[in-house]
């Protein structure tokens, strides 16, 4: 009998793997655990964020790591990197001297660069605001994450553009021989007022 997860423990469990895989071959178990979470954030693959929760209890804090569903339907290689990014801010955290407001400085950029992932802004440049990441092909990330494989995180959302969203999909376009267009529900029997030909609806 195959072993059913729901798509909540297959995802968060799948990530609580890749997370202990790399911190065990990447990090040395030097890293904390972390509490995940599915995030749309506009422009980010991810992100880290430090002590954002805290234990009703004892009043421990934990700290935070994010991926974007809107683009983990990108090749697993890109997303589990996303993962070891954040990853890297989170030892940074732990044994560095992270930059106030999300700068990414030379600190962590040597912590990637240790760990088989070149920082890049874009432009040539390993710092700043906002800066993503090549994997370094044979190096150490490279390397960990063919001895995953096979290994994926399925679940994954698409977002919906503003025409998407405003578009009523319970209407369609309706068009006769002079070009004149209009919309309306499948089905309609239209005649156009120039022409006064009957307009096709297209095919859906």
């Amino acid at each position: 009998m195959t072993n059913y997860q729901t798509p909540t423990a297959e995802t968060y469990n799948g990530l609580e793997k890749a997370f202990n895989w790399f911190n065990k071959e990447l990090f040395g178990n030097r890293l904390p655990p972390v509490m995940f979470t599915l995030t749309r954030r506009t422009g980010a693959n991810g992100y880290f964020h430090a002590e954002q929760f805290k234990h009703r209890a004892d009043g421990d804090a934990t700290h935070e790591i994010a991926l974007n569903p809107n683009t983990m339907d990108r090749d697993i290689r890109a997303v589990l990197a996303t993962l070891v990014h954040e990853m890297t801010h989170l030892e940074q955290q732990e044994y560095g001297t992270p930059s106030k407001g999300g700068h990414h400085n030379m600190e962590w950029a040597r912590m990637m660069m240790k760990v088989g992932l070149t920082p890049t802004d874009g432009t040539g440049k390993m710092t700043g605001r906002k800066v993503t990441h090549m994997i370094d092909e044979g190096g150490p990330f490279d390397t960990a994450l063919a001895d995953l494989m096979p290994f994926d995180i399925p679940y994954f959302t698409q977002p919906r553009d503003k025409a998407e969203r405003k578009k009523d999909k319970s209407k369609i376009k309706h068009e006769c021989g002079c070009g004149n267009k209009a919309w309306a529900k499948m089905g309609s029997h239209l005649i156009c007022g120039d022409c006064n030909e009957p307009m096709e609806g297209e095919e859906v």
